[in-house]
């Protein structure tokens, strides 16, 4: 015998329908009061209303306005493009820079706030920013300013780039550099190139990057004269920078970085704990160099580098290298020409 039927009960229909219906509407209303607030937290003005204000807590504006520029979506790329919030911005950070008897403070929250202003300087795309970045990279007046100049080499370099992909297949590091107008900012080359004689070598490794996106005669020289700096990173980083270029030079060093056997980047590392990150990342980074100097430059001798590739094969490295290394082994072969 089945048990008779009943109506559903009033808590029944509660529970089957209402509760999980409430639930829905209230996730959709948190939803939603969380994308008011991004939206309204996203407001650029805003951020620089904060910068004004000028208390202990505006650096954190900055941070915020970094994010909102490097974020890839179309808000993101519109703010790139913002000329004149790129001139609001470098004002500032012209003006925390200071010079003479205003020269910037050395305190921890001024410090931060010139950190991330050149951080969001270095996200534009247009070079507005560039004179303030350059007066930042140029200034050490003490220890505690260290990190706001490698941030501002750093943001050089990442502006230089970005000015490139305004041109679609055009590049400052590119072949077709010649064909894009370069920033037309005084001292560029000159204080990237006294970064990379700075005692620093933190300093001169950003410096070779920067200098290898920037391109030029004179940075392309001083960059093969870097290939042999006593800093393992600093000669790393120029022999990848001109790889992008396709120079033969730097065939030697990036050899150096496939080698399995290789210490001297690893040891660099203080953390013992990420020496085998950084021993990847090296690999890595020869790799691409080397597929990179292979399309720019096909003339080049790499008989060096497949004899390193091959002994780097039989150390048995990571999957993703082996597969990597397999590759550009084939394109490099005699057969493959």
């Amino acid at each position: 015998m089945l048990p008779p039927v009943e109506p559903p009960s009033a808590g029944f229909i509660l529970q089957l329908f209402v509760v999980p219906g409430i639930i829905v509407v209230i996730i959709v209303m948190v939803w939603l009061l969380f994308n008011w607030v991004a939206r309204t937290g996203n407001d650029p003005q805003e951020y620089v209303r904060a910068l004004k204000r000028d208390n202990v807590n505006s650096w954190q504006a900055a941070v915020n306005l970094a994010n909102a520029l490097g974020n890839p979506g179309p808000q993101g790329a519109a703010l790139r493009q913002d000329s004149a919030l790129a001139r609001e911005l470098a004002e500032m950070l012209d003006k925390e820079l200071g010079k003479g008897a205003d020269a910037g403070s050395m305190k921890e929250q001024p410090l931060m706030l010139r950190y991330f202003l050149c951080k969001a300087l270095g996200e534009f795309e247009t070079p507005e920013g560039l004179p303030a970045l350059v007066k930042a990279a140029g200034t050490h007046r003490s220890d505690e300013e260290s990190e706001v100049r490698l941030a501002a080499l750093q943001a050089i370099a990442v502006l230089a780039e970005n000015m490139g992909r305004i041109h679609p297949g055009k590049s400052l590091a590119g072949p077709d550099s010649a064909e894009i107008e370069p920033p037309a900012t005084p001292g560029v080359d000159e204080v990237l190139l006294e970064a990379s004689r700075d005692a620093d070598p933190r300093v001169r490794g950003t410096a070779a990057y920067a200098m290898g996106v920037v391109g030029g005669e004179k940075l392309t020289a001083r960059l093969e004269a870097m290939l042999g700096d006593s800093n393992p990173d600093v000669r790393y980083n120029a022999a990848t920078r001109l790889a992008a270029h396709g120079d033969a030079q730097a065939i030697g060093v990036l050899a150096e970085m496939l080698d399995p056997e290789e210490s001297a980047g690893v040891n660099a590392e203080k953390n013992e704990d990420l020496r085998p990150y950084k021993r990847a990342l090296i690999v890595t980074n020869a790799l691409r160099a080397v597929e990179q100097l292979h399309a720019k430059n096909s003339a080049a001798d790499l008989s060096l580098v497949r004899d390193q590739l091959e002994r780097l094969l039989a150390a048995h490295p990571d999957k993703v290298q082996r597969v990597q290394a397999t590759e550009l082994l084939k394109k490099l072969s005699p057969a493959a020409r």
